[in-house]
């Protein structure tokens, strides 16, 4: 055989429409577990960008180019950054679904880079108008009170929180009991003196019960992600706080538990993220213990110190 010469592997491929590769990834997708949310997000980008090129087509009209069409046509509507990458990564897992089917070849799919920012947190003034206490009888501003305090002390994520109930809570030894994360893995995380305060302040005068939802929905079942959303958005507005977004609170935890001198480990832990490079984003972003001790160790001050104090020896023994 000459050299270089490779055999090459015939895969032969099922005709398969859009519309029935769809079906049957929204099915696996659900099989597999994944979060109601996560299902959903699939749904739509995936199922829009089926849509987009029709969905009684069959799978080999997606193709390179049309991928890459797809990108251009985003990036000429305004979308690009986070949410296109984020787009194709969807899309990239239906593909790569299909190819493991067996109804289509395995193609690149080009994910956009992108100088990735981080959303400005809540300053200290929007958070003191946000952490006010109620001064009102209406439940719903309470909750959300509560809440704004519970995001901005945990930095949990918002499916987390919703999942959480008053028989996950242990005031006396300060800690929760998480049941749902994005990694599936329940866990107890501590909570701080002043939370703790507030939640069974907030406890007694909702006057929720072991089996009820930490932050229920007005007739007491499990308040919706839309239903918390808009919720706190009434309550930022009423505050006098224009910007609304309840994954701020997350920023706004991480940056001040970093400037705070927090250890970038134990942040790690706290936020749940799945590596340390998630956490040093925040740690590159807003650590101030780079400059704190700059002039301690600078070379250059430290060499002008140096020369300063041998002259004044000198000026001081008369040299």
């Amino acid at each position: 055989m000459p050299r270089g010469r490779k055999i090459v592997r015939v895969v032969e491929i099922e005709d398969c429409t859009i519309e029935q590769a769809l079906a049957e990834f929204y099915r696996h997708n659900q099989i597999k577990g994944l979060a109601k949310e996560t299902q959903r997000q699939y749904r739509i980008v995936v199922g829009n960008f089926g849509e987009w090129i029709g969905k009684e087509k069959y799978l080999s009209a997606i193709t390179e180019k049309t991928l890459e069409d797809y990108i251009y046509y985003h990036t000429e509507r305004g979308i690009k950054g986070v949410t296109l990458a984020s787009m194709m990564k969807h899309i990239r897992r239906f593909i790569y679904f299909c190819v493991w089917r067996g109804y289509m070849e395995q193609i690149e799919v080009t994910i956009p880079k992108f100088e990735e920012q981080l959303k400005e947190p809540y300053t200290e003034q929007e958070m003191k108008l946000l952490l006010a206490r109620p001064t009102s009888s209406r439940w719903v501003e309470w909750r959300c009170w509560a809440m704004t305090n519970y995001f901005f002390s945990t930095g949990q994520r918002l499916s987390t929180a919703l999942n959480v109930q008053i028989c996950h809570l242990d005031l006396e030894k300060a800690t929760v009991k998480l049941v749902w994360n994005k990694d599936k893995k329940q866990k107890y995380m501590p909570l701080s003196s002043a939370l703790v305060n507030v939640l069974k302040e907030y406890i007694e005068l909702s006057g929720l019960q072991e089996e009820d939802y930490l932050f229920p929905e007005y007739e007491g079942g499990q308040l919706t992600r839309r239903g918390a959303e808009d919720s706190m958005k009434d309550y930022n507005h009423s505050r006098g706080v224009m910007r609304t977004g309840i994954h701020l609170f997350r920023h706004t935890f991480a940056k001040g538990y970093i400037q705070n001198g927090g250890n970038p480990v134990k942040l790690q832990k706290l936020l749940n993220h799945k590596t340390i490079e998630q956490t040093m984003r925040y740690v590159n972003l807003y650590g101030n213990d780079v400059s704190s001790d700059l002039d301690t160790y600078n070379p250059l001050d430290n060499f002008k110190k140096s020369n300063y104090m041998e002259k004044r020896r000198k000026i001081m023994i008369g040299v």
